[in-house]
C-alpha cells in the first residue's frame, strides 16, 4: 500500500493518478483502500464537477459489490480479469458479513458464477486469502462463515456504528452488573450459611462436654452430632473416625 500511496504523491497528472489507481485495484492482497481515498491526489478526481468514472470505481471496490457494479456498469470503465476477481472476493466479504449462513444459490447469483464448482472455487480461494474462514457444506449446499474481515467504512457511517457500539457497551455494562450482584449474594449467602453451621457446631460440642459432665451417654449424643452437625464437622468427623481403624 505505501508503493501506490508514494506513487499518487509523485504523481503529476492526471492520467498518472489513474494509473496508479488502476494497478491498486488489481494489486494481490490489498482489499482496503481508505488511505488512498483520503489521499489528496486521488480526492482531486472527485473534486471537479464530473467526478472522475476511476474515483467512482475506487469507492466501489471500498464499499460496493459486483452487484452494485453491474447496475451502473455502463458509467464506469470495463474491470480487468483480475479487477473482476477482487470485486467477486469483496462482494463475498460483504454477503458474509451479513449473514453466517449463505445459500449457494444466492452467492452462484451474486458473484455471477456460471457453475457451483466454480463459486465453490472462489469460495475456497477467498478463504487462503485470508478474508473468510467458513465451511463449504456441499450436501445441504450451505456457506457456514465463522470469520470474515471487515472491509472500508464510509465517514457517514461512523455514527451509526458508534451508536451501535455503544448500545452494545451498555447491554454488556449491565448484564456484568448482574453478574457481578449474583456473585455477591451467593458469596453473601455462603458466609452467611459457614457462620451459621459454625455456631451450631460449637453449640453442639458445649452440649457434648454438658452431658459428659453430668454423666450422660455419649453414644447417644455422638449420633445426635452426626445427625445434625455442620457438613464441615461431619467431614471432620468421618476423617477423624478414619483414623482409627
Amino acid at each position: 500500500m505505501d508503493t501506490y500511496l508514494s506513487a499518487l504523491h509523485t504523481a503529476t497528472t492526471e492520467s498518472e493518478v489513474i494509473q496508479v489507481i488502476q494497478q491498486l485495484l488489481e494489486s494481490e492482497g490489498i482489499y482496503h483502500f481508505g488511505r488512498v481515498l483520503d489521499s489528496p491526489k486521488a480526492r482531486e478526481l472527485a473534486a471537479s464537477e464530473q467526478p472522475n468514472a476511476y474515483w467512482n470505481l475506487l469507492e466501489l471496490f471500498s464499499f460496493g459489490t459486483l452487484s452494485d457494479y453491474k447496475a451502473v456498469s455502463a458509467q464506469l470503465p470495463e474491470l480487468t480479469e483480475r479487477q473482476l476477481e477482487k470485486l467477486k472476493h469483496l462482494s463475498l466479504v460483504s454477503l458474509a458479513s451479513v449473514s453466517k449462513v449463505l445459500p449457494y444459490d444466492d452467492l452462484i447469483r451474486e458473484l455471477d458464477c456460471a457453475h457451483e464448482q466454480q463459486m465453490e472455487d472462489l469460495v475456497i480461494d477467498t478463504i487462503y486469502k485470508g478474508l473468510l474462514s467458513a465451511k463449504l457444506d456441499q450436501q445441504r449446499r450451505l456457506v457456514e462463515v465463522e470469520f470474515v474481515v471487515g472491509r472500508d467504512v464510509r465517514r457517514g457511517d461512523l455514527q451509526a456504528i458508534y451508536e451501535s457500539l455503544d448500545k452494545w457497551s451498555a447491554v454488556c455494562e449491565k448484564e456484568l452488573d448482574m453478574l457481578t450482584a449474583g456473585v455477591n449474594d451467593a458469596e453473601q449467602k455462603l458466609v452467611s450459611k459457614r457462620a451459621k453451621e459454625r455456631e451450631f457446631t460449637f453449640a453442639l460440642q458445649d452440649l457434648h462436654m454438658a452431658h459428659a459432665s453430668a454423666g450422660g451417654e455419649p453414644e447417644s449424643l455422638a449420633r445426635y452430632d452426626s445427625q445434625y452437625a455442620s457438613s464441615e464437622y461431619q467431614n471432620e468427623e468421618r476423617r477423624t473416625g478414619a483414623g482409627e481403624f
